[in-house]
């Protein structure tokens, strides 16, 4: 729903982009063809993206997609995985439509089941894919300042010989109230 209320604000021309893991192409397809947006949409498994930035031509450039939604997004933790990289050059490359929403950046979704996995980079790597990490659009715009302290924090607790889970809690919980809540 979220998607097809973007294609009414934005327009006609808008292009989507569906990454997800194998398991789920078919119910994504599904789902988007009972709204009736599945044409303004391509779908691609999270170990493809290569085809987008080779010019396949199967799929638009990289620049012509106005809405992203990354299913299993929790896969895209790690900044120097290839996986990463390939995404991060599809959702900041500008857009090129100029529909309803203005800007040039592409709007992003990432959806997870488990969206901190392991400890707080894992939110900032994903945040990177979106975001510039000393220029970002959120009320905190030096993510990398933010999330610096919070990580040796968090390092730091757990490295204790009596995990404090509570200080852990605390560490989350600014996390998602500077963060998070913003940006949803």
């Amino acid at each position: 729903m979220i998607a097809k209320r973007f294609i009414l604000e934005n327009g006609k021309g808008t292009r989507i982009l569906i990454v997800y893991p194998p398991a789920l192409e078919k119910t994504w397809m599904r789902h988007f063809k009972e709204l009736k947006i599945d044409s303004y949409t391509q779908y691609i498994s999270n170990g493809s993206l290569h085809k987008i930035l080779e010019g396949d031509n199967h799929y638009w450039d990289k620049g012509e997609y106005d809405l992203i939604i990354i299913d299993e997004a929790h896969r895209y933790r790690n900044h120097t995985s290839q996986m990463f990289q390939a995404m991060q050059q599809i959702t900041k490359a500008p857009r090129l439509n100029k529909g309803g929403i203005s800007g040039q950046k592409k709007k992003v979704i990432l959806i997870s089941a488990t969206p901190l996995n392991n400890k707080p980079e894992d939110i900032y790597n994903q945040l990177l894919l979106f975001q510039d990490s000393r220029n970002s659009t959120l009320p905190i715009q030096n993510l990398q300042s933010f999330f610096y302290p919070l990580s040796q924090k968090y390092k730091e607790i757990r490295n204790s010989e009596n995990v404090d889970f509570e200080s852990l809690k605390d560490i989350f919980k600014i996390i998602r109230n500077k963060i998070i809540e913003p940006i949803t």
